[in-house]
């Protein structure tokens, strides 16, 4: 029997309001059967503890109001009941649903000086508004104020969130970071400005130490500085570990891989930069999916099965002779010529000594912010000392001896000589060349050793004798130095 025939036989024995409740129960439930569940979940909608429902007809009088609003006014159960909404709650805003059959979503109301958010809702049939009902979602604004608190928050970090990776991704230099006054680094300079105009892979060649990621990170931020730049040390990477750093992977590729998946170097760097800093010393495998890469312009996950287009640029990075490398096997002829269209060489820190002075100036000035020291410069032998060394470590390492001084002498503007590092002046050819005029006989080395004898007796007399503290002047172990007392027959 369907449910139009059992309605027939009910209205002889229920009244017409009960009747006219199954007909629009069985409008609202097409295609469902009246369940035991679908009947909780009615009586949970009216008789809902966590938001508050009251219906009114037309004239604005109350139908019926949950129970937990009705304990909120003081009313008895079904104490509501025909009473007019703008008398229990002024500001409810039923009688503008009433009037102008316009939903109000999220609106603050005013109940016994309590603040709210609710809605109202038009009832209409056929045509015309019968009556309309109003929820109160939130029981009191104090735990709207709670949500919006919390939203709040999780914007923040993620934001927090964004902003850490374009730091992450970005680069930090351009081409005025990069300092010194001699034509060798001049010309580099210009040439990396005109490289960075023009769309085109690029190896930048130097010794290490002498500042190939900075003009890297100049080279893309001369055209596109809010674009991702992707820095990879490559010696850095375990070599079973390359191909999911570069190309990424999918998850459950492998074992102890995420579960979902991560991208490789190549896919961050999508319409950005990839620096891939000491390139020589990538596995065979990796340089031959990556000269596929630079041709192809698309890349694969580890256990994936689709591709995908990726569009960087790449800057590679090398402080080996790749000719040479190529020659002898170790690096893939086709990815050499692929990656050396455009070339920059950077001198090393020897071959422009007139930029030494000018580095000294600016890393004086963070040592002296870093150690809260005053230092101005070097004395007129120490620079000429670090003049005449030969910088194999080139700035990184001047930083470094640089450091070195700045901690033996605390006060002063001047750094004397005593405070380079003994290796540096022993190296310097500043000394040798300053006894250039003796007899050739007594040679470099006994030069050297008597102003290494020089130096420890100076330092003793600054320490007042003191081993410790002056072999901590030296630069040198307290053993070194007992050894060297010996040899110079020094008896304190």
């Amino acid at each position: 029997m369907d449910m139009s025939n059992k309605f027939t036989l009910w209205g002889h024995v229920m009244k017409k309001k009960e009747l006219e409740f199954l007909k629009v129960l069985h409008d609202v439930l097409k295609g469902y059967d009246f369940s035991p569940i679908i009947a909780q979940a009615l009586r949970f909608f009216f008789r809902n503890p966590y938001e508050s429902l009251v219906i009114v007809n037309r004239e604005g009088k109350l139908e019926f109001m949950d129970r937990g609003s009705e304990k909120f006014l003081g009313l008895p159960e079904g104490g509501a009941k025909g009473i007019q909404i703008t008398d229990l709650i002024p500001d409810s805003g039923l009688p503008g649903a009433l009037d102008t059959g316009t939903p109000s979503l999220g609106r603050l109301f005013n109940i016994k000086g309590t603040r709210r958010i609710g809605s109202t809702y038009p009832l209409i049939k056929n045509g015309e508004i019968v009556g309309a009902i109003g929820r109160l979602i939130f029981r009191s604004f104090e735990e709207v104020e709670r949500i919006s608190k919390e939203m709040r928050r999780l914007e923040r970090e993620v934001k927090s969130l964004r902003a850490r990776q374009r730091y992450q991704y970005r680069a930090l230099y351009t081409f005025e970071n990069i300092m010194g006054i001699s034509p060798a680094i001049t010309e580099a300079i210009e040439m990396a400005k005109k490289v960075a105009s023009i769309d085109t892979d690029v190896l930048i060649a130097g010794e290490s130490g002498t500042g190939k990621e900075l003009f890297a990170q100049a080279i893309h931020n001369f055209i596109n500085p809010e674009r991702p730049f992707i820095g990879v040390n490559s010696p850095a990477i375990p070599f079973e570990l390359a191909e999911s750093e570069f190309f990424g992977y999918e998850k459950g590729a492998f074992s102890g891989a995420s579960i979902t998946g991560k991208a490789g170097k190549f896919e961050l760097a999508h319409n950005g930069t990839i620096f891939l800093d000491e390139i020589s010393s990538l596995p065979l495998s990796i340089q031959a999916k990556l000269l596929r890469v630079l041709q192809e312009k698309e890349i694969e996950r580890l256990g994936g099965t689709r591709t995908q287009k990726v569009n960087f640029r790449l800057i590679v990075a090398s402080n080996a002779d790749l000719r040479k490398l190529v020659g002898e096997g170790k690096f893939r002829e086709d990815l050499y010529y692929r990656i050396a269209k455009a070339a920059i060489s950077i001198p090393p820190l020897r071959e422009r000594v007139e930029d030494i002075p000018v580095y000294i100036s600016y890393f004086l000035k963070t040592i002296n912010e870093r150690f809260g020291t005053n230092f101005k410069g070097f004395s007129h032998e120490a620079l000429e000392c670090l003049m005449h060394y030969d910088w194999p470590g080139n700035i990184r390492e001047l930083i470094n001896v640089l450091e070195q001084a700045c901690l033996k002498k605390w006060r002063g503007e001047e750094i004397p000589m005593i405070c380079l590092p003994l290796e540096v002046v022993n190296s310097s050819s500043f000394h040798s060349s300053s006894f250039h005029n003796h007899s050739p006989a007594e040679g470099f080395k006994n030069k050297i050793k008597e102003r290494e004898k020089d130096l420890i007796l100076e330092a003793l007399e600054k320490t007042k004798g003191n081993k410790r503290k002056a072999s901590f002047l030296l630069g040198m172990p307290r053993s070194t130095l007992y050894k060297k007392l010996n040899d110079h027959n020094i008896d304190i």
